[in-house]
């Protein structure tokens, strides 16, 4: 339930729950203090803390709850992946761990194919398929703050990528909702990352390996350690890891390039690349570099003539440009094609990251200890950049001879001396520092502050407006209704662009994004009372914080820069602002009976930012009924929320000039099958478009987003060493924020204006969902784009449904060594969508990759995620075999499924004196990619979501001191 309040000033209301939240402590620290004073004399006679001393040792925290309780097994089933886990796995980094989770079945980027964007080094997750972002990312149960780079109006949120591998203790998962414990986010899930604490001795790890297919070179160096005593400890560790990129050309096994790529290898019509043309402003017909030396207009020629003066024109551009058809059965090409614009692009990024990590504790009596967390990491990543290689006139522009024109062309890296690079410098913080103590023989207590920062600084050689402008065109000679007149040179237009030209259009641009969190807590829990079947536990909450988000690119990559040194083809997403949070929780733990344990929880949050969320208060209850003692069953029902997404909130609006706008009305209107790779090729060459647009904008629309989640599960501990779980989960989520990109958009557009879907399905012009679709574009009445609007909106609905099983098992061989077996599944049983109120739900299930095709975006990667690990232990050797399979998917044009993938990897290790050990690694043993999607007919061709290293082999030395 959600209301907005009146606004009180932001340092104030600050200022109050930071009292609140330190305040309460300060009493709690005297009052422990006296109690110390007091249980000194029985201390002495040592007749006193021994609960304490048990219970403080018996009981853990486990991610889902603030009890500390015996039993791991809750009410709500919780994965824990330990550092020896990722070790076994055969990863390097958290993030790489991660994405191998049942849990994970969004559709979000693999590894980091997302290099080429403005976020390099994210690694993101997607419980559920919700989204990025419905999921809470906490290190040692607190708020980890947003990822400070955004690919857009429509992009962030909490990235792993900053999380070494050295610091990590074990990685607790929850699945379901749990904004009544933790607030805002938690409703797909809770990750909690677990440090290390109180170690003794030291380790040393050197790790290095490549890809066998080239590329991916990685050096690793670990050295953790620490020191206990009496009344405290210290924990330290330092990573340093390295990895040099992997290039599209380095994959051209499933990524293919050049005159390799489908629709071009072995034919005489190659299809695929991208276009090279000048046309008039109607895009009515093409503009060619006769073999004379001037312009020749296709329309005014016969097609042969015409024909020939495309195939001299795409000579003169350079040695990989080609006359480019629609389909294979066109009888005359349409455009220069050059396929090797992609042969640059990186498929996993060049880092360097150095990481350092520290934590203590100090007891400073036997009712008061302080503690610390600090980790740091410094970061430089490198990845190609492509939009620094396509040109064309940014808007209207004229001719004294032709008219108005548009123009467009696709460099080669080949031609300019190697795809130019953006290098991101990054560092991020997370610091936590507290007190914690009892209060009686039965309540413990805990105050802290922790801060979460992560600064982003960018460059790269960008194209400049008037650079490219001045090379392309010459000095404008005038204007036209306000556009600029000129005198163009066509060989200038259809020449080859040296290294040394290249270099003249750009310059070097610089921009900083900052995003922080400052958070102080303070938790009370403990035994209150005890009631026949056990004592009535509970734990409370009182949470303040202050967050704030800035993006701030080079000023000459603003819309709003006027001057003629404004950079080309990239607009930069400027904004920032606060946002203030508030919250106060508690849970009880509750014995019914002696094998019945109920488990309620509500906690109220507050938002000051400028949208529209105000109060929000959630609730849970569970049941925990053992009627065995090896036996465990669970029910649950729990409401959270999801705050808007502060980037979508304060990115300023961008202004953009799309000169690729595919018209999928009108190719429809005119007949043209997009359900055919001819039909879509088709299209593309003959509703082409461009039109100016607007991104994003301050969106105060946006409210906050409300779920219902439902769990009901059973845990069966067989044998001392046979355990199986299942669990059946289910989340209706209202109000679901979503942003409309450029395809989905004129997809959704075009469906809404003829009525139906390109699968035939019908569609409601009249629906709340067709109001948005058709109020964001824009056109004349001949149907072509004048222009249109991207933001993100509130939608009605989303709801999903599933099961997830695990098992464990464990077992002696006898001579033959010890053996262990842990697997987990998930399988997504439903997921449907409803875009507005009103309008009826749609199967999401079965939808497309591309826009273009069935309902949309399809939000699940896959339906099915199953993962194990056999793991074998014999005197000195140790070996573990690691896989995960993912099930089928629907293909790229929604008309098939492809077949399900299984990667495997492998460990191997030795001990070879009393404290090293040696051993290998193996990831994907098997060198197996992704099934071929041969209905994706634009570069990749390749789903992406599979992965694109490739077998990778590395060699471990652990070294215990």
């Amino acid at each position: 339930m959600m209301s907005k309040r009146p606004q009180q000033p932001q340092h104030r209301r600050l200022a109050v729950a930071v009292f609140m939240a330190l305040a309460v402590p300060a009493a709690a620290l005297a009052a422990s203090a006296a109690h110390a004073q007091q249980a000194a004399p029985d201390a002495a006679s040592g007749q006193a803390d021994a609960g304490d001393v048990a219970r403080t040792l018996d009981k853990v925290e486990v991610t889902g709850s603030r009890i500390k309780r015996t039993a791991v097994e809750g009410p709500s089933p919780v994965v824990v992946i330990t550092s020896e886990d990722i070790r076994k796995q055969g990863y390097s980094t958290v993030a790489e761990t991660l994405q191998t989770l049942t849990q994970f079945n969004g559709d979000v980027v693999g590894g980091e194919f997302n290099a080429s964007s403005t976020q390099p080094d994210a690694a993101f997750l997607n419980l559920r398929g919700l989204g990025v972002g419905y999921q809470l990312i906490l290190l040692n149960g607190k708020r980890m703050t947003e990822y400070a780079a955004s690919s857009g109006a429509a992009s962030t949120g909490v990235s792993v990528g900053s999380i070494p591998a050295v610091v990590v203790e074990r990685i607790e998962v929850l699945n379901g909702g749990a904004s009544a414990i933790y607030g805002s986010d938690a409703v797909a899930g809770v990750v909690n990352i677990v440090t290390r604490d109180n170690w003794e001795g030291n380790h040393l790890r050197v790790r290095g390996g490549t890809t066998t297919r080239g590329g991916g070179d990685t050096g690793q160096f670990q050295f953790s350690g620490g020191k206990a005593w009496d009344r405290g400890s210290v924990t330290y560790a330092f990573e340093q890891l390295n990895r040099e990129p992997i290039f599209s050309w380095q994959r051209g096994n499933i990524i293919r390039t050049g005159m390799n790529a489908p629709g071009n290898a072995g034919s005489n019509r190659p299809t695929f690349g991208l276009d090279t043309a000048l046309m008039d402003a109607g895009y009515n017909d093409y503009y060619w570099l006769g073999s004379d030396g001037r312009l020749l207009y296709a329309g005014d020629v016969d097609p042969a003539t015409a024909t020939a003066a495309l195939e001299h024109t795409c000579r003169s551009l350079g040695r990989n440009y080609f006359p480019m058809y629609g389909s294979a059965s066109a009888a005359r090409p349409y455009a220069c094609g050059n396929a090797n614009y992609y042969d640059g692009d990186t498929l996993a990024n060049k880092h360097d990251k150095t990481s350092a990590y520290v934590s203590g504790h100090f007891r400073f009596n036997d009712a008061l200890e302080g503690y610390g967390q600090l980790l740091v990491q410094r970061s430089r990543s490198e990845a190609a950049h492509r939009t620094s290689m396509y040109l064309y006139n940014a808007g209207s522009a004229h001719d004294v001879d032709i008219g108005q024109f548009e123009y467009w062309r696709a460099l080669d890296p080949n031609d300019i001396g190697g795809a130019p690079m953006r290098v991101w410098d990054e560092t991020t913080l997370s610091a936590n520092a507290g007190v914690r103590g009892t209060l009686g023989a039965r309540l413990d207590w805990d105050a802290s502050v922790s801060l979460s920062r992560d600064e982003m600084k960018s460059s790269w050689k960008q194209l400049m407006t008037d650079r490219v402008h001045r090379y392309l065109f010459g000095e404008a000679l005038g204007e036209v209704d306000g556009a600029p007149l000129y005198r163009i040179d066509p060989s200038v237009l259809f020449g080859p662009i040296t290294p040394q030209q290249y270099a003249s259009l750009v310059d070097t641009i610089r921009n900083r994004n900052l995003s922080q969190t400052l958070q102080a807590q303070f938790v009370l829990d403990g035994a209150l009372f005890a009631l026949p079947a056990g004592d009535v536990e509970m734990a409370s909450v009182f949470e303040a914080s202050h967050s704030k988000y800035e993006l701030r690119p080079d000023r000459r990559s603003l819309g709003t820069y006027t001057g003629a040194d404004r950079t080309f083809n990239h607009t930069g997403v400027s904004g920032g602002g606060p946002r203030d949070r508030y919250g106060a929780g508690v849970e009880f733990r509750i014995p019914l009976l002696e094998r019945l344990v109920a488990n309620v929880a509500g906690r109220w949050d507050t938002y000051d930012d400028i949208s529209d969320v105000g109060d929000a208060i959630t609730w849970q209850a569970s049941l925990e009924w053992r009627p065995f003692d090896n036996l465990l069953l669970r029910a649950s029902r729990q409401t959270s929320f999801m705050a808007p997404n502060i980037m979508w909130l304060y990115g300023e609006p961008v202004t953009n000039y799309d000169d690729y706008i595919t018209n999928y009305y009108l190719c429809r209107r005119d007949g043209l099958d997009l359900t055919t790779t001819a039909g879509l090729a088709q299209c593309g060459a003959d509703h082409h478009e461009s039109a100016w647009y607007v991104e994003g904008g301050n969106n105060r629309r946006l409210h906050e987003e409300t779920a219902t989640s439902n769990g009901l599960g059973i845990v069966w501990d067989v044998t001392d060493r046979l355990s199986l779980s299942a669990d059946y989960w289910e989340i209706t989520l209202k109000g679901k924020s979503q942003y409309l990109d450029t395809a989905t958009l004129m997809s959704e557009n075009a469906s809404c204006l003829l009525g139906k879907r390109v699968d035939g399905t019908p569609v409601d012009p009249n629906s709340g969902a067709c109001a948005v679709y058709l109020a964001y574009v824009q056109r004349d009445a001949a149907g072509k784009v004048t222009g249109y609007f991207l933001d993100a909106i509130n939608q009605a609905g989303v709801r999903t449904k599933g099961v997830d099983a695990s098992l464990k098992y464990a077992w002696s061989g006898g001579r033959f060594g010890d053996f262990s077996l842990n697997a987990g599944y998930s399988r997504t049983l439903g997921y449907d969508v409803q875009v507005a109120a009103g309008d009826p739900w749609q199967d999401y299930m079965g939808c497309s990759y591309s826009a273009t095709y069935s309902c949309g975006n399809q939000p699940l990667a896959f339906r099915s995620r199953s993962n194990w690990t056999l793991g074998w232990n014999r005197g000195e050797w140790s070996a573990s075999v690691y896989g995960y399979r993912n099930g089928a998917r629907v293909n790229y044009q929604a008309s098939a499924q492809l077949p399900f993938y299984v990667q495997w990897n492998a460990s191997l290790s030795k001990k070879i004196t009393g404290n090293v050990r040696l051993g290998v690694d193996v990831t994907n043993l098997f060198d197996r990619y992704g099934p071929r999607d041969t209905s994706m007919t634009w570069y990749p061709f390749y789903q992406n979501i599979y992965g694109i290293q490739g077998r990778a082999v590395y060699v471990n030395l652990d070294v215990d001191f």
